[in-house]
């Protein structure tokens, strides 16, 4: 898929379902799952060019996530949210290869980051 193709993981499915709608009016193609282990099948081995998903998951975290589909796609572009703003937290997301967004999402700064791609 292209860089214009986001897939959206957030176990809250009403976060992950505005998200869509928000980045679909923008242009995006969008898909979303609930869990790491439902993403990673839509993800591998040709998924969406961009990965948005919340870091506290059922299961891994986003940032395992990430890792995880990183080792066989090193180009995807990846973004971790989380209302969790420790330094554990965004230091785990950003070694793994992604950008950390704060909850509640700032639709202009997720902008701005899926701009940069």
């Amino acid at each position: 898929m292209t860089t214009r193709s986001v897939l959206i993981v957030d176990d809250n499915q009403d976060l992950a379902e505005n998200i869509a709608e928000i980045l679909s009016m923008r242009g995006y193609a969008t898909e979303i799952a609930t869990s790491a282990e439902e993403a990673l099948p839509m993800a591998l081995p040709d998924g969406p060019g961009i990965l948005v998903t919340d870091y506290r998951l059922p299961g891994m975290t986003g940032a395992d996530l990430v890792r995880e589909i990183r080792q066989r796609r090193a180009a995807l572009r990846a973004v971790v949210m989380s209302a969790y703003t420790d330094e554990r937290t965004i230091s785990a997301a950003r070694r793994a290869g992604a950008d950390f967004l704060p909850k509640p999402v700032d639709f202009a700064s997720l902008s701005q980051l899926l701009a940069a791609v």
